[in-house]
């Protein structure tokens, strides 16, 4: 995709149907429980990693399911420079969807499956971990927006530099 090239309408999205939404798999672990919840910190650190799959469901049929992978790891602030900074906790999140198409000639499938699905999605996600993490007596985690976008074109961009490293055929 060029830089000129726009992404896709928000309404233009009728032809994606949303079957279905659900947790795949979901952990939290709390290493030092319970002594964590004496030393909680008022501002834990938090590094939340995101990455975004699309697989055909049945090859020739319009029907795909998309998995968002979400890393949440709170850690605390190392109170010198001696000690190591204590994780908190760890909460992996596996949600994904269902969705069709009316047929597989939809044009932009990989930005709908990569950018667009994902978007629909992000309100429950943000949502499941806000919850667990409330529950579970942590720091509530309010992920900010996630600019499903940007991350589809940095991972294109990557790719397409891995496939431009060219192997020069056998020369006989």
């Amino acid at each position: 995709m060029s830089e000129n090239e726009q992404l896709i309408e928000p309404t233009k999205l009728s032809n994606l149907s949303l079957n279905t939404q659900y947790i795949k798999d979901i952990s939290l672990k709390i290493p030092d429980a319970p002594h964590i919840f004496k030393t909680m910190p008022s501002s834990p650190s938090l590094t939340v990693t995101v990455d975004v799959n699309a697989q055909q469901m049945i090859e020739g049929e319009p029907n795909f399911d998309v998995t968002v992978f979400i890393a949440c790891i709170s850690t605390t602030a190392p109170p010198n420079n001696d000690e190591k900074a204590k994780v908190i906790f760890n909460l992996t999140l596996q949600y994904a969807a269902l969705i069709s198409f009316p047929t597989l000639e939809t044009s932009n499938l990989e930005e709908l499956l990569m950018v667009h699905t994902p978007d629909l999605l992000f309100p429950e996600i943000r949502n499941v971990i806000l919850n667990i993490t409330r529950e579970a007596n942590l720091p509530p985690v309010i992920l900010q927006r996630i600019d499903f976008a940007t991350m589809w074109k940095e991972k294109r961009q990557e790719n397409q530099n891995i496939t431009e490293i060219d192997i020069n055929p056998d020369t006989k």
